[in-house]
């Protein structure tokens, strides 16, 4: 017995490692243990340059090691089975992601912005929202053009009971959120506030306007929110019954998830699924072009990842006029027209042209984005006016 435990043992041993070996360097294994890439945001690690100085200071020898960790062929799998052991035995996750009551994730961020922990100042909002609305009232003035500043849902707001209860969210002094609301109001800036919104909202309502497993307000919500800002924009200009609005009557409730309304679950890269969540899908949102109404405002769209909601729905590309343009994060450019300039980075030169030939701009933010409100659209666009 003891004898074909340690054979047991040495071909187990043996498989590990080999297995890698010749999945890398062989092509005896090619079809076997494939796995599905893994999920979330890995940088590009390039090949080290070998030198003299390189090596002597182990520049070289870390960035050789953590180029061929990345590239190594059973790394999906290493990395899953390493995540599960930890998950299941040791109840351990990913460092920036915190398992809340029943199951509910949470990204550690939007806690920490939740408690205040990242709050710029009062000073620092004060000025930003006074520079915000002398662009505002310039652009309107010269150009006909508004601003509008659109407030995305915090999940750490949403499900705040469900947040582990050694997280203080009692004495909680100054937030962002807040001190933005404040001095938008007194300076009478437009807002849209859809996470005090989908608050309000959260006992009312049988569909998801965000998930357990997700990160951004869920797909349903994301596209209440783009109608809503549709019926805004409207307001705004005049043409009410000219702009063109969602579909809502075809709703899907499952649990199969669509899109990214499990992008924190899955980011963490386990083997099993974590408990099942209901989803709620708008079918056929869009209206054709041939049954559209005739307004199409041209929009920049200048906002962080929950921007991707409405712009990954092809909304704009359905509703708003060809100018339109999406600015990540006021960094990246986004066309409708699938151009040269798709996914460039935004250049100086290059900024006010594209403000000045928009009917309206957004700046969409979850709270926890609201210590870079406008990711610098709000300062350079201020200075770029005075420059003229």
């Amino acid at each position: 017995m003891k004898e074909k435990v340690k054979y047991i043992l040495l071909f187990t041993l043996l498989f590990l490692v080999l297995t890698p070996f010749l999945k890398q360097h062989t092509n005896i294994l090619q079809n076997k243990f494939v796995a599905d890439d893994l999920r979330g945001y890995f940088p590009p690690v390039d090949s080290a340059n070998f030198s003299l100085q390189n090596w002597m200071d182990g520049k070289y020898q870390s960035q050789q090691e953590e180029f061929l960790k990345r590239n190594l062929k059973i790394r999906p799998h290493a990395v899953r089975v390493n995540n599960q052991l930890h998950y299941d035995i040791l109840d351990e996750i990913r460092s920036t992601i915190v398992e809340g009551k029943d199951g509910y994730l949470f990204e550690t961020m939007y806690i920490r912005s939740l408690q205040g922990l990242d709050f710029i100042g009062t000073k620092k909002i004060e000025e930003q929202v006074e520079k915000l609305k002398v662009v505002s009232d310039t652009l309107k003035k010269e150009e006909g053009t508004d601003v509008i500043v659109v407030i995305a849902l915090d999940k750490a707001r949403y499900f705040k009971e469900k947040i582990p209860a050694h997280y203080d969210l009692e004495n909680i002094d100054f937030t962002n959120y807040e001190t933005y609301l404040h001095f938008f109001k007194k300076n009478d800036i437009p807002v849209l506030d859809f996470n005090q919104y989908f608050l309000n909202q959260k006992n009312n309502t049988e569909h998801a306007l965000a998930t357990k497993q997700g990160v951004h307000w869920s797909l349903y919500g994301g596209m209440l929110a783009a109608d809503s800002i549709q019926s805004y924009i409207g307001k705004l200009k005049g043409k009410e019954n000219e702009i063109n609005h969602l579909n809502k009557s075809e709703i899907t409730k499952t649990t199969k998830v669509r899109k990214e309304d499990d992008d924190i679950g899955q980011s963490i890269n386990i083997y099993y699924p974590l408990e099942a969540d209901t989803f709620s899908y708008f079918e056929n949102h869009l209206v054709r072009p041939k049954n559209q109404k005739p307004y199409k405002p041209n929009v920049a769209l200048v906002g962080d990842s929950f921007s991707w909601t409405i712009w990954g729905q092809n909304i704009p590309h359905y509703y708003w006029g060809e100018n339109s343009l999406f600015l990540y994060y006021y960094r990246e450019i986004y066309d409708l027209k699938w151009t040269e300039l798709n996914g460039t980075l935004l250049k100086h030169e290059q900024k006010l042209p594209f403000v000045k030939k928009q009917d309206v701009i957004i700046l969409l933010y979850t709270p926890m984005n609201m210590n870079d409100l406008g990711s610098g659209f709000i300062e350079e666009t201020y200075d770029l006016i005075f420059k003229e």
